[in-house]
């Protein structure tokens, strides 16, 4: 397998943003191209029990010195998935914060210029990238839910959906100096998949992906060509796995200088004993439990972090 790294920039950030939801609760508007969200899960009690799991991750993610910086959410206006932040904002090495339109609009609210201040206040950000007037021609790119970057190799992978549309992408990239690999990706019902982040995703050394979502042969040859210049090792993951949120994960580099792959303990579940072995062996599994957000939300612990890749200043 080649090695080609076209950027001395780092895979993984050292610390992560959240938001602690106010109004968690199943989403109406989302759920039409969301097909992970359960809505037989319902319950009086999802909130409560959102705020607990989202008060464990935190304090999983703080054990394993993991740099975390949790906001508030404001309860009115109801903002039913402010809990995945990492849709409307990404922060980049190279002094890039970007800002995205948004499929839904209640998921417009979730912007917040206070968090983007804080960015600029403490961190070496050089400007703004404001893509959020696309919602006004109703084309979209919902952020690292959309987009699941190569930062080494300065490549955006993306699958082609309502949510994600190939024109923003294009400007996307051309703002932050990337190339694009977009392909199309199914579920195990052969519906598209609504972010890419649900079935793949890239470490500093690995990708996970599930290979089989990829279901056009010209698109998977894309693919795979690209990984393969990328000399990461490929984990695959099957659609069951997928459809556990297997995929959903991250990678961050804690506070102690070790890589931590942070997934939930549903998606860690699902996968095999070779998986598992395989992973263990090149960073620190930090497992969260996440199921009610999951079946909820439609998102997992990947969707709940954003990533903050600038210095401090």
């Amino acid at each position: 397998m080649s090695s080609l790294v076209t950027s001395s920039l780092s895979q993984s950030p050292s610390e992560v943003f959240m938001v602690r939801p106010g109004n968690f609760m199943f989403n109406m508007e989302t759920a039409v191209t969301n097909h992970y969200q359960d809505k037989t899960s319902s319950s009086m009690e999802w909130h409560k029990v959102a705020m607990q799991e989202f008060d464990q991750a935190v304090e999983t993610l703080r054990k394993n010195k993991v740099r975390v910086t949790v906001f508030q959410d404001t309860e009115d206006p109801a903002k039913p998935d402010a809990i995945f932040p990492n849709n409307w904002i990404s922060c980049h090495q190279t002094g890039e914060v970007v800002l995205y339109p948004m499929a839904t609009p209640n998921r417009r609210l979730e912007r917040r210029m206070d968090v983007v201040q804080w960015l600029k206040d403490d961190f070496s950000v050089t400007r703004v990238v404001d893509l959020s007037s696309y919602e006004d021609k109703g084309r979209y790119l919902e952020g690292t839910g959309s987009i699941v970057f190569d930062h080494t190799a300065m490549v955006a992978y993306a699958c082609s959906s309502v949510r994600t549309d190939k024109g923003v992408l294009e400007r996307l990239c051309e703002e932050i100096g990337y190339s694009k690999v977009l392909v199309e990706a199914a579920d195990s019902k052969g519906r598209p998949i609504y972010h890419t982040n649900v079935f793949m995703s890239i470490a500093t050394d690995f990708v996970v992906i599930c290979m089989d979502a990829v279901q056009k042969e010209v698109d998977r040859k894309m693919m795979e060509d690209s990984l393969e210049q990328s000399g990461k090792k490929v984990i695959t993951v099957t659609q069951e796995q997928v459809d556990s949120l297997a995929a959903n994960c991250y990678e961050v580099v804690g506070m102690d200088g070790r890589r931590k792959l942070i997934i939930s303990t549903r998606g860690w579940g699902s996968l095999t004993e070779v998986q598992r072995e395989t992973l263990s062996a090149m960073v620190d599994v930090v497992q969260c439990r996440v199921d009610t957000i999951e079946a909820v939300g439609g998102g997992g612990i990947r969707c709940m972090l954003a990533p903050v890749f600038s210095n401090r200043i």
